[in-house]
């Protein structure tokens, strides 16, 4: 495995966690990071001895000894720090939305395609072992024909002015749902409200009607007290729940319950080594592609103009 600098766009709470793992990757440094926050930077030279410390994201996208960056940045700035890390023949690993619209999505996976670049979006339950287990049981038909998948993503947060709870965590929701289907929603209907604010909404129920004639529906808020990381599956012969965060599985059948035997893994980690090992083959689709990042994007789209119409929305 040959030697790769990366760089590290933005290190507030998450790209603080992105600089910790690449840091113990073996033949891999951060050799430059960026935020607007003194704080934050000095954390990574003190913690991580990260040797370059920049305010301003282009400085460490105009490094040329730097092959990688994972952009931790906000939601707003995907699209164009993507286009300009692409455009210096830089690897892109950011984090999920990929962007804001579909529309720009797109053009960042036609750039990287040009550029015969690896471009990849922060995804992280593609490299979740209870859930790759649920996948592999599915896929032989242990649970039989699907019926439902629930999806629950809640927790208390601050209220957030430049984001809301769609944008935020239904990516998680739409990715999951094609990871385990390996098939996109048919159509989607959409609810949700705002609650401590007059805009941004903090709330939402998402129904995805299938392919297969499965339906699957999210609960995401960001207003409920308990932090709720979870997703059953009913099926036919069986069913399970699973902790997206403990990696626990626990399956009902006839009237009994057991867990599986997951080995809970390091999800970040597993996905940076996955992105750095793609770049030494970038003509190969990753488990975790633009396309991927674009058509999660397309998926919210269709969920907000459910949500704008009151209607069902075809995607």
């Amino acid at each position: 495995m040959r030697r790769f600098e990366v760089g590290v766009l933005g290190v507030g709470y998450w790209g603080r966690k992105i600089v910790e793992e690449y840091s113990s990757i073996q033949n891999v440094k951060v050799k430059a990071v960026s935020d607007l926050m003194d704080r934050n930077l000095e954390y990574c030279r003190d913690r991580y001895q990260v040797p370059n410390l920049v305010h301003d994201y282009k400085e460490v996208i105009a490094d040329s000894s730097i092959q990688a960056v994972h952009i931790c940045l906000p939601n707003a700035l995907h699209y164009q720090a993507c286009k300009e890390a692409l455009e210096r023949g830089k690897h892109v690993l950011v984090e999920k939305p990929i962007t804001l619209t579909s529309e720009e999505g797109r053009k960042l996976v036609e750039l990287a395609e040009e550029k015969n670049l690896t471009l990849s979006v922060g995804h992280i339950y593609r490299f979740n072992n209870a859930l790759a287990e649920v996948k592999r049981l599915w896929k032989e038909n242990f649970f039989g024909r699907v019926f439902l998948l629930n999806l629950t993503w809640t927790n208390l947060e601050p209220v957030f002015s430049d984001r809301d709870v769609i944008v935020d965590l239904a990516p998680h929701y739409f990715d999951i749902v094609n990871y385990l289907f390996e098939a996109w929603p048919q159509r989607i209907t959409c609810v949700a409200k705002p609650y401590r604010q007059k805009a941004q909404e903090e709330a939402a129920y998402i129904i995805s009607e299938m392919p297969s004639g499965a339906v699957s529906q999210a609960h995401l808020n960001w207003v409920s007290p308990k932090k709720v990381r979870q997703i059953e599956v009913v099926g036919e012969n069986r069913s399970c729940t699973i902790d997206a965060v403990g990696q626990v599985v626990t399956v009902y059948e006839s009237g009994y319950t057991y867990q599986l035997g997951v080995v809970r893994n390091n999800t970040i980690r597993d996905e940076l080594l996955h992105f750095i090992q793609s770049i030494g083959d970038p003509s190969a689709e990753t488990r975790n592609s633009g396309s991927i990042g674009v058509r999660t994007v397309e998926m919210i789209e269709g969920a907000k103009e459910s949500l704008r119409s009151g209607c069902s929305v075809e995607v």
